[in-house]
């Protein structure tokens, strides 16, 4: 099972604060962007939240997050660049035990290949691995984007499956540019709580 998180930017509240470059994000406008969430691939049928909602999943069930216009202009795209594992509640192992291989987190796959949007490609080679962000006990893992025309694509992040029961707080950066140009790499930070299997 998949579950599907979209987080509804405001491309109007953008395009009044310039955003910060690739690994050096500035901070989303405002309170973190609307989202909604589900499973399959009816995003009509998914619920809609607030964007501190944490959403739940449950084990061996992966999560696909993306971020779209909320105001739905097809001169809008974005593209998630950056994932930020922050802390972790509910058990007794460390930020550093959820990533990377075979760990509860694994590895983040950045990946472009839903064909029903507007517009980005992954860079080639830009993949980083997971490591220390700054100096903070944050982990990242980052993968640049272009804007590419008139390519159509909906960019994502893929958390693979999760095994250990408890709430990831993270970081989301995204890539995002309006009528062709570039504007800046932004951040929120949302969390998912990992549940027990229904």
């Amino acid at each position: 099972m998949t579950m599907h998180i979209i987080f509804l930017i405001d491309s109007n509240a953008l395009k009044q604060n310039p955003g910060g470059q690739f690994g050096n994000p500035k901070n989303y406008p405002g309170p973190h962007p609307p989202l909604k969430y589900g499973r399959g691939d009816d995003p009509n049928t998914y619920t809609n939240q607030s964007g501190d909602t944490s959403v739940t999943v449950y084990f061996n069930e992966e999560v696909l997050i993306s971020v779209q216009d909320s105001n739905s202009s097809i001169g809008v795209a974005c593209a998630p660049v950056g994932f930020v594992a922050m802390s972790w509640a509910g058990s007794t192992i460390n930020l550093g035990d959820l990533t990377g291989g075979d760990a509860v987190i694994g590895d983040i796959s950045f990946r472009d290949t839903r064909v029903n949007s507007y517009g980005y490609d992954y860079v080639v080679g830009s993949n980083s691995p997971w490591s220390p962000e700054g100096n903070t006990d944050y982990l990242v893992t980052r993968h640049d984007a272009n804007l590419t025309s008139p390519v159509k694509r909906n960019p994502y992040i893929l958390v693979p499956a999760l095994s250990t029961a408890g709430t990831l707080k993270y970081g989301l950066e995204f890539y995002c540019a309006i009528g062709g140009e570039y504007i800046g790499n932004y951040w929120f930070d949302p969390s998912i709580m990992i549940a027990a299997q229904q």
